[in-house]
């Protein structure tokens, strides 16, 4: 489990994150969305490839995404649903999780308007 760093993402942060991404892409998928969230962890150093100096040798390990970040994708996610901003599915071949649309592009044009 990682510590909590000044830089680590809020659950405000991961909302702001998932609303941009559906503006962009109003169907896509719950592992797109996630991949968002992972790619901005990574890039601001808190995932990835990690090394640690111990004395004279360094360890090389991967730190992977914490379950508070996995647990505030998922509120964030439920949310939206809950919310009916998106639903399950994105077409006749897709009608189920882990695929998602916007199905209100009003509430997610306030949701975009509100977060800027």
């Amino acid at each position: 489990m990682r510590q909590h760093f000044e830089q680590d993402l809020s659950r405000e942060d991961i909302f702001r994150m998932i609303v941009k991404h559906l503006d962009v892409f109003p169907l896509t998928s719950l592992e797109a969305i996630r991949e968002v969230i992972r790619s901005s962890l990574n890039q601001r150093g808190l995932i990835g490839g990690m090394t640690k100096q111990t004395g004279a040798a360094s360890i090389t390990y991967n730190r992977k995404i914490s379950d508070q970040d996995i647990q505030f994708i998922n509120d964030c996610i439920c949310d939206l649903l809950n919310s009916r901003v998106i639903q399950p599915g994105i077409n006749d071949d897709n009608l189920e999780l882990p695929w998602i649309s916007v199905s209100d592009k009003e509430k997610l044009e306030t949701l975009v308007n509100s977060q800027s």
